[in-house]
This record gives structure tokens, sequence and C-alpha cells, in this order.
């Protein structure tokens, strides 16, 4: 359950920051910087959590070389690691629900407050009640 909440935390960290940074709405500069921080940002979370659970973030960073080793003849301890429990499990699911939650938590606390050009343009196309109201009221 822990490297769950590990592998879960650390990939809604790195889905958050990379919307952050590929956002328009955000007023940080961007263009070749971006990768070099998205870079950077994969370095700081392996050096910090990778002891943890070996930092997958990412699914088929993982599986491919388990069912290689599985393949080579390793059998299940490919997969267990050698214990009862499926720890494969892991790096699989948990990456993918902590990339929602980044997602998710990234457009809810940080993105709805940033102008967006598209709201523009749909506030441009149909106008708001207000303003309809404004303008029956002439």
């Amino acid at each position: 359950m822990q490297a769950f909440a590990v592998e879960m935390v650390i990939t809604a960290i790195l889905m958050g920051v990379i919307l952050a940074l590929t956002d328009d709405g955000n007023g940080i500069p961007r263009g070749p910087l971006a990768p070099l921080l998205i870079g950077l940002l994969i370095a700081v979370i392996g050096a910090s959590m990778g002891p943890l659970t070996g930092f997958a973030m990412n699914p088929a960073r993982d599986i491919g070389p388990k069912a290689f080793a599985w393949l080579a003849g390793w059998g299940d301890v490919a997969f267990t690691g050698g214990k009862d429990i499926p720890y494969f499990l892991v790096p699989l699911c948990a990456p993918v629900v902590g990339a929602a939650l980044g997602a998710f938590s990234y457009r809810k606390l940080i993105g709805r407050h940033l102008p967006c050009d598209t709201c523009v343009e749909e506030e441009q196309q149909s106008p708001s009640s207000s303003t309809a109201q404004h303008k029956a009221s002439l």
C-alpha cells in the first residue's frame, strides 16, 4: 500500500508540473526550457523517491524489463520479486491513478484560475446571460 501511494504521488507531481509547463494560459516562459525542466524534475524525483520503489512513473518503463526477465527464464520471480505479493501491479496501476489525480488537481486547483484562450473565444461566440439581459434592457 505504501509503494502504491509513493508511485501515485510522484506521478501526480510529474503530471502536474508537465501540465504547468505546457499550459498556454500559464505565464511562465516555455519553449526549449520545458524539456530541460521536466528532465530535471525526473532526476530530482529519482534521487529523492527512487530508493523507495524504483520510481516507475510509467507502466511501459516497468513492464518491459519484467517481461524480458520472465521470458529469459526467471519465472514468477520477475514479477513478484521473490515475495508472495503481486508487486508488479503497483507500477502498472499507481502511475495511471497518479497521472489522473495530478491532471485533475492541476485543472481544478490551478488551471481554472488561469486565463484561457478557448474560454475567451467561447464567451465571444455565445454571449453570457448578463450581456443578453443588458441588451434586452436597451
